[in-house]
């Protein structure tokens, strides 16, 4: 959980305090929700990068899964045609698997996103609490009105420093957020082409018991080892949510 306690440093005439001016973007620093919604400004030329090398591997992706109806048309008619399909398909889909972890793409789970929402909830509510107005000070706890007005304004720095970072830190979860949220979505799908893959050599199989021109065993191994590279390649990427955004 991220922490709510920030400890104020001491600044100077704290007896006339004033709300601490948010500060300006840091260097490679996400920019809030209202900036995006505004008018969004030039991204960072790696991300925009790397954004873009996702996009045509996803689309290289689409490309197999709009194939796929094609492979299970075949299967029956020419077994033997639909296996070299079907490994020509699985060598297509592990390309664009290892485009898209070579762009930064990673193994995200329900869990990870699971877990990286209840932090945002968590900053959020942490927010909130930091908004709310502080306790008085009693003058009787510090002897003395000049005592009092200092206390009451490291109280107010500390909170408002307190909010400031919640909400930076909820901007910066929400990118992470939306960027794992592409990764989860892009490898469910190869996940499910993945799966139709196996059934359709598993129906492959099937039909060649009565196919006239069944498939031989070179076609077989060839098609054995396309799909256990592109399982492979799945399995060797990078699983979790990043912390670079």
């Amino acid at each position: 959980m991220i922490s709510t306690i920030i400890t104020a440093n001491a600044v100077p005439d704290l007896t006339r305090p004033s709300r601490p001016a948010a500060a300006g973007p840091r260097p490679g620093a996400p920019e809030s929700a209202a900036t995006r919604t505004a008018s969004r400004p030039i991204a960072d030329p790696r991300e925009a990068a790397r954004a873009v090398r996702k996009e045509m591997a996803s689309r290289r992706m689409q490309g197999v899964a709009e194939r796929m109806r094609a492979l299970s048309l075949m299967i029956k008619a020419d077994p033997r045609s639909a296996l070299k399909l079907a490994a020509e398909l699985a060598r297509e889909l592990k390309a664009a698997v290892t485009a898209y972890q070579e762009a930064g793409g990673r193994n995200v789970s329900s869990g990870d996103m699971a877990v990286i929402r209840r932090q945002i909830a968590d900053a959020r509510q942490a927010q909130t609490a930091a908004d709310q107005p502080a306790v008085p000070v009693a003058d009787a706890v510090v002897p003395g009105t000049a005592d009092a007005d200092v206390r009451r304004a490291q109280q107010a720095y500390a909170q408002a420093a307190s909010a400031e970072f919640q909400a930076r830190s909820i901007d910066r979860l929400s990118t992470m957020e939306a960027v794992a949220g592409s990764d989860y979505g892009f490898f469910n799908q190869v996940k499910v082409l993945v799966t139709g893959l196996r059934k359709a050599r598993d129906d492959i199989r099937y039909e060649s018991r009565s196919a006239l021109r069944p498939p031989d065993d070179e076609d077989w191994k060839a098609a054995d080892k396309a799909q256990a590279e592109l399982e492979r390649q799945i399995d060797i990427g990078a699983s979790g949510i990043s912390v670079r955004a």
